[in-house]
């Protein structure tokens, strides 16, 4: 019986997951279900007394451990307390009034961009919606109301855009930021038209 998960970052840094907090994760809970009926590979088992213990290497996936850990505490503390499910448009920007203060913390505090972007990056190769949901509203909103000029080097993107190629290559890598902001600046000024109109 597979009680713990250890998952594997790109660097080789191991992190265990108990069974009951991988539920979230699509994709570990695929590998759980192929591992359950693959009797073939027991090489990736390891038994521990009466507890066993799943390797899933995800170092094709390229998750950086600094990320990795952050999925494990996320995956570790849903179980403990659910995030408050939330959808737009918000009334604020202030993420400890959308959700609860560990999560707001959670995505801030010692959060760069270029870890909330592994972060995201990890909850969409792992399947996390919650933890997806969560880093995107994070991100879209440290972008809300910054200049072309900022936000340019944050995204790796060039001051010179006239090469339509490297537009088209900025636009796909990005595309989930873009749509972010977009829905994060439709659903704001929703609110500012609802208020000024009453």
């Amino acid at each position: 019986m597979v009680k713990t998960v250890q998952l594997i970052s790109v660097e080789g840094d191991a992190f265990q997951v108990p069974l009951s907090c991988c539920h979230l994760s699509e994709v570990i809970y695929c590998e759980l279900e192929c591992h359950s009926d693959d009797e073939d590979e027991p090489k990736n088992e390891t038994q521990n007394g009466t507890n066993s213990c799943l390797t899933l290497s995800l170092t094709a996936s390229r998750i950086r451990s600094s990320a990795l850990q952050k999925v494990t505490d996320f995956l570790i503390h849903f179980e403990e307390e659910e995030m408050i499910p939330f959808s737009p448009p918000f009334s604020t920007e202030n993420l400890g009034e959308i959700v609860q203060k560990w999560y707001a913390d959670f995505i801030t505090l010692g959060v760069d961009h270029s870890l909330l972007t592994d972060i995201i990056s990890a909850a969409n190769f792992l399947g996390i919606q919650p933890l997806l949901k969560l880093a995107v509203l994070a991100m879209s909103i440290n972008i809300n109301g910054k200049s072309p000029e900022t936000l340019r080097p944050m995204f790796g993107i060039s001051n010179n855009l006239n090469d339509s190629e490297q537009k088209t290559r900025v636009m796909e890598e990005n595309e989930w930021a873009f749509e972010a902001r977009r829905q994060f600046e439709e659903n704001h000024n929703t609110i500012k038209n609802d208020h000024t109109g009453s």
